[in-house]
């Protein structure tokens, strides 16, 4: 059973490892061996490729030649601000053959993949929005902090700044993404961040639809929105799957799924908030695509927002009880004991 090591900022380290027939109740006893490699029937690893083209600059997650993630982080340009205002996470499908996720253009060109913005950030009497980012404050990537490849998982760890419209930053955001191996046909991936004001005191608001963690479908989606549904907690089984829900007591989901057509193909995507997030958590649903979650937040140098999502994308038909167990495998995971 192959694993793996997360290092970690503070010096120490994370050990990950895959078990898939744990069933509730029952325990595993293992011994823990450290060496270099993976065993040679682990052929296909995870590993890091730079796929920039032109002006764009951006790097492929790869799990053997199947590309998983997509990460965009071209230099802010003030001459060309729409291309380049903020960095994110672009999901392939489950086979690597297409983009499941949205970039600039189209309905709503803010809009991108997986981000994180809100568009009141008030800082003293000054207003920043990073959701649209259009009048010159925006985000962008610093550095490549840590990167993962190996047998298990793959992914990294970036520095991005959140600027006023003078270039400085207001915020610094430490962002980790990694991405899980999984059966054929479906693709895991962890999104965690935290947000550290830089000098003064930043308090991030704004509402459901304009602020948070937030995935976008491809725009094709936004193109046959009567196609889109929503597969929802036993709580909300009873709304429409064909209608988006945004009502006042829509707040503090464990988890969403959205599920939509592109060339033929449905996919499923989940998305699940780690019960140590933020309270209460209003969420937002449209039917062209885009769905997560948003809270208010003050944000000091000794209160910094920390948070953590997963999301679990497949083209298999899904049940509301999968998707439960996935987010129970986030919320309750197996204790382990070490000898």
């Amino acid at each position: 059973m192959p694993a793996q090591v997360e290092p970690l900022d503070d010096g120490r380290s994370r050990l990950w490892w895959l078990v898939s027939d744990l069933q509730a109740g029952q325990s595993l006893q293992g011994e823990i061996r450290m060496q270099e490699t993976a065993s040679p029937e682990q052929a296909d690893m995870f590993a890091w490729k730079d796929s920039s083209t032109g002006p764009e600059k951006s790097r492929d997650l790869l799990l053997g030649d199947r590309p998983i993630l997509r990460y965009i982080h071209t230099p802010f340009d003030p001459q060309d601000i729409e291309n380049t205002k903020k960095p994110y996470h672009h999901v392939f499908d489950p086979t690597g053959q297409r983009l499941i996720t949205k970039g600039p253009g189209g309905i709503f060109p803010h809009h991108r993949g997986i981000y994180f913005g809100y568009n009141k950030c008030r800082v003293g009497d000054e207003v920043y929005d990073t959701w649209h980012a259009i009048k010159g404050e925006h985000q962008n990537h610093i550095a490549i902090i840590h990167e993962f490849a190996g047998p298990v998982f793959g992914g990294h760890v970036v520095r991005i700044h959140w600027n006023d419209r003078e270039g400085k930053p207001f915020i610094e955001e430490t962002r980790r993404v990694l991405a899980f191996r999984q059966p054929a046909g479906q693709v895991l991936m962890e999104f965690s961040s935290t947000l550290q004001a830089v000098d003064k005191p930043v308090f991030l608001s704004g509402d459901r639809q304009h602020s948070g963690v937030q995935f976008r479908a491809a725009q094709a989606v936004a193109e046959n929105k009567t196609a889109t549904r929503y597969l929802r907690p036993e709580r909300w089984a009873s709304l429409p799957a064909d209608k988006e829900h945004n009502a006042p007591d829509f707040i503090d989901l464990p988890w969403n799924a959205l599920q939509y057509p592109l060339d033929g193909q449905t996919y499923t995507v989940a998305y699940l908030s780690d019960p140590a997030n933020p309270e209460p958590a209003e969420f937002s649903e449209r039917l062209y695509g885009r769905f997560g979650e948003y809270f208010p937040w003050q944000l000091d140098r000794d209160h910094p927002l920390s948070v953590r999502y997963r999301w679990w994308i497949t083209a298999d038909s899904v049940n509301r009880e999968q998707v439960e167990r996935l987010y129970q495998d986030l919320a309750d995971p197996p204790s382990i004991l070490l000898k």
